[in-house]
């Protein structure tokens, strides 16, 4: 695949939930896209529950990512706003008396676009998460202007979950590529995961890419290797 398909310059990975596997599939999606020559970016515009290395906040999220697209690129570009709180981004500025600045946001974002032919961009939480007082996730993918990728659970309450995300989207008018279901634990029975498939495709009309069997200490690389066989990759690019 040529990095000339390219159709986006990007895509803004969400989520029905806090623990679907946004940055897993984030990082499957970077090192998928890395495997067939794309030059790709990655960034975590904000991340909470941050550990301090040195003197520097870090999340392993980001980290995550980074090193699945085996980016070079600065740590302070890729995660520009790190909380130690493990909260939503609003409430952690808040207990941890750090200011949320859009501003770096912003330009670590435009830098990172002008370096890479493709940007995966993982959001926190799911779209309506607050990051301040006037901003939620959604408005950052929106201000950036990529389509979002969807990350949902194939279990029971996943209809809801994921209409309700898609809904979300269509009111902000953010462009949607798809869904991709995740599989955290056991027991994600195959029929239930057909009819989730089927039933949020007939309710939205938006389609369900792929759905990633749950693995054991499963890593990016093992996904990627399932996604290649199982996606197109034109329909998330």
């Amino acid at each position: 695949m040529k990095p000339d398909i390219l159709k986006e310059k990007g895509i803004f990975i969400t989520g029905t939930d806090t623990g679907v596997g946004k940055t897993l599939v984030a990082a499957a999606i970077a090192n998928l896209l890395r495997s067939v020559g794309i030059d790709v970016g990655v960034m975590k515009p904000v991340a909470t529950g941050g550990r301090r290395v040195s003197d520097q906040l870090v999340s392993d999220d980001a980290l995550m990512i980074k090193g699945a697209a085996h980016s070079k690129d600065e740590y302070s570009l890729v995660n520009p706003v790190c909380l130690p709180s493990m909260m939503a981004p609003v409430v952690a500025s808040k207990v941890d008396r750090l200011h949320v600045d859009w501003g770096v946001i912003w330009s670590a974002y435009k830098t990172l676009r002008e370096r890479h032919k493709h940007l995966i961009v993982e959001g926190i939480g799911g779209l309506l998460v607050p990051i301040t007082d006037n901003m939620c996730v959604a408005d950052m993918a929106r201000k950036m202007k990529l389509p979002i990728l969807i990350v949902s659970r194939p279990t029971l309450g996943t209809i809801n979950h994921t209409l309700l995300t898609i809904e979300a989207a269509r009111r902000r008018k953010l462009k949607i590529k798809g869904v991709i279901f995740n599989s955290t634990q056991m027991g994600s029975g195959t029929l239930l995961a057909e009819t989730n498939k089927s039933e949020i495709e007939k309710h939205s009309g938006v389609p369900v890419l792929a759905s990633i069997p749950y693995m054991r200490s499963v890593t990016s690389g093992e996904i990627a290797a399932f996604l290649k066989q199982s996606i197109n990759l034109r329909d998330i690019l």
